[in-house]
């Protein structure tokens, strides 16, 4: 049967793995408030039995493994859910910016503009000669082209804006990225039993953050304990064991492009139409969908009504003239940064406003009430069955719903990250009472284990008393 000396050994196992089982409690609690930390549980098991005859005898304690508490399947619904809320926030964000300027209700709103520069007609059909009146249409006309183009020009900013954001976030990705195929590289790479919980740890958080930019899909490699990472649509991977392969941002505002050398799509890098998560998602469809859209509606308006206005004065005749103007009263375009009102018009209104229907008459003011008669006109913009102030309302009540919409997608999403990350939590935080616990039984086991060791220390010094030795 094991003697004395077995015994030594088995009590200082049993000191040691309940001191290597407390470093691990005291390590959990030391990580109570670090974001991200997974909580570890020490793993302690029998060592092998040695036999003595026919009968085996216990070898003692040792620690097996250092394990993290962790749900990987609510870890990859967190990443989703974290893709998914950045999205929203971020076109939230994008859309309240230009909201407030397109859907302004003061005099120097668009809808007020475009108001007073009909009603600027309907004052000069009232004296279609009176020259003061001649130059307040002009100057309405001014005022109106400013707040179209002020509107028109802040969403062409936005666009240049998402369009350096979408370089930005690629850069932030790529870096990602190549972070997490390096701990990939640490995870599987160590000679030590078990698995690298910090390393672990470290790579979820960073994971967190890609999924924040961009929308991905994350495939646990399991026992290998890689990850593989892809794009949400699956079009292109970004880390594959210890390599990882960049995306690389091009384009122009309004068609930003983002591609990457590991794509499987048939027109081969270009991953634009495949991204629609994260922020890098969202700046997409800000630059490339959704701004463009608002800035065509407007065009459509300021199209129309110039369009209109151009045909009636073009066609008619100033106060008292022989001959047609045949001056169109705007020239330009909106979409093509040239409105403004035509260079003939604004030098001589008396003879290039057409405020009359007939020849040589100098008070027909028929033309002046047509051109403010456009005011309450319905159907002239296309897609909108009424008036031009209609179209206005249109486009206000478009960007207003869709800042509503984004602005409640990402409370939903943010509830729905808090929720996850509270389970989250709930199965891998560190709980102070359940490790007070954990190192009052592992403390009692290193107590009994040095009581033990006492016990066979005063032995061994009896024995060696009584066969003449001393004891040390």
């Amino acid at each position: 049967m094991p003697g004395l000396t077995s015994s030594m050994f088995l009590g200082l196992s049993g000191l040691q793995a309940q001191q290597s089982a407390l470093n691990v409690v005291g390590n959990n609690i030391a990580n109570v408030n670090t974001p991200g930390y997974t909580r570890e549980v020490a793993n302690l098991a029998t060592n092998p039995s040695q036999v003595q005859g026919q009968t085996y005898f216990g070898s003692g304690v040792s620690l097996d493994t250092v394990t993290s508490v962790r749900d990987k399947f609510l870890d990859l619904q967190l990443t989703q859910a974290t893709s998914t809320q950045a999205k929203y926030a971020a076109l939230s964000t994008g859309v309240s910016v230009v909201s407030s300027t397109l859907g302004d209700s003061t005099a120097s709103g668009l809808a007020a503009q475009i108001q007073s520069f009909f009603q600027g007609f309907q004052t000069l059909a009232a004296n279609p000669g009176n020259s003061a009146a001649l130059t307040g249409v002009v100057g309405d006309a001014q005022s109106m082209i400013s707040s179209f183009q002020t509107n028109y020009q802040l969403l062409q900013q936005q666009q240049n804006a998402a369009n350096q954001t979408v370089g930005t976030l690629v850069g932030q990705v790529n870096k990602l990225t190549s972070q997490i195929a390096q701990l990939n590289q640490q995870i599987v790479g160590s000679d030590t039993t078990g698995t690298n919980n910090a390393a672990v740890d470290q790579r979820t958080a960073l994971t967190n953050q890609l999924a924040q930019l961009v929308g991905i899909q994350v495939i646990d490699g399991g026992t290998s304990g890689q990850y593989q990472i892809t794009l949400d649509s699956g079009a292109a991977t970004l880390v594959s064991g210890t390599s990882s392969f960049d995306l690389s941002a091009g384009g122009t505002p309004g068609n930003s492009t983002v591609s990457s050398a590991m794509s499987g799509l048939p027109s081969g890098g270009d991953v634009t139409s495949s991204i629609t998560g994260g922020q890098l998602g969202a700046e997409l469809q800000l630059g490339n969908t959704t701004y463009a859209g608002y800035e065509s509606q407007l065009d459509a308006i300021a199209t129309a009504i110039t369009g209109q206005v151009n045909t009636l004065n073009a066609n008619g005749y100033a106060a008292g003239a022989a001959a047609k103007t045949g001056t169109n009263f705007f020239q330009g375009s909106l979409a093509g940064g040239t409105l403004s009102v035509t260079a003939a018009v604004v030098g001589n209104p008396s003879l290039y406003i057409a405020t009359a229907a007939t020849a040589n008459a100098p008070g027909d003011n028929t033309n002046a009430n047509a051109i403010a008669n456009l005011q309450s006109t319905r159907g002239l913009v296309p897609g909108v069955a009424g008036t031009f102030s209609d179209a206005v309302g249109k486009l206000v009540s478009t960007v207003g719903t869709d800042s509503q919409n984004y602005q409640a997608q990402s409370t939903t999403q943010q509830n729905l990250v808090s929720a996850l990350q509270t389970q989250r939590d709930q199965v891998s935080g560190v709980s102070l009472d359940e490790e007070a616990t954990r190192m009052m039984q592992l403390q009692s086991g290193y107590q009994a284990s040095a009581h033990f060791l006492n016990v066979i220390n005063s032995l061994t010094a009896g024995l060696i008393t009584q066969f003449g030795g001393t004891a040390p």
